[in-house]
């Protein structure tokens, strides 16, 4: 397992300080941190990647990578098959959403063709902000949410920095 892939420690100890254990998380890209996830938060995992699939006790989405015309705008591959996810999210009261996929490579923009149906009293917690493409989603996530946003720096154990930032609702979103 190379540690650089997964989710910061510090992304963990955040969402258990300031989450109630049970919260509902939707993470985009499933691993080994799902585990750590699933045990104490309602985890639902979107992946296209079938080698991910059942990692942990989350309730596992295969959505496979498609065309979006988000991601084609920013240069990228693609992004998760749209209609399993609307599905889950308007059917539930997500608290969170991890925005840790899909990989860097195929490109995470195609979130934005899906805001009109994201809730803006969510948290979004959104890593690798220190790569450009992610930043500039972070930038156009917060354009959308009108929260307010936080970057973290995280060290890994190969001693490279990662960054990651919570998103969060502003105060008249939240309690609503």
């Amino acid at each position: 397992m190379n540690s650089d892939w997964m989710m910061p420690n510090e992304i963990f100890s955040w969402l258990e300080e300031n989450l109630e254990q049970g919260a509902k998380i939707l993470e985009f890209g499933s691993g080994h941190g799902s585990i750590r996830l699933s045990e104490q938060f309602q985890l639902i995992s979107v992946e296209h990647n079938p080698d991910w699939l059942g990692l942990s006790a989350s309730t596992y989405i295969h959505a496979e990578i498609q065309e979006n015309a988000v991601s084609t705008k920013h240069n990228q591959t693609g992004w998760y098959n749209p209609q399993p996810i609307i599905d889950v999210i308007t059917s539930q009261q997500i608290s969170v959403f991890i925005v840790d996929g899909p990989p860097g490579d195929i490109g995470r923009h195609g979130l934005l063709s899906i805001t009109d149906i994201l809730p803006k009293n969510a948290i979004f917690i959104v890593d690798d902000v220190h790569r450009e493409d992610e930043s500039n989603l972070l930038e156009q996530l917060l354009a959308w949410h009108g929260g307010k946003s936080i970057i973290h720096s995280s060290v890994y154990e190969s001693g490279k920095e990662r960054k990651w930032a919570v998103l969060q609702p502003r105060k008249e979103e939240a309690e609503s």
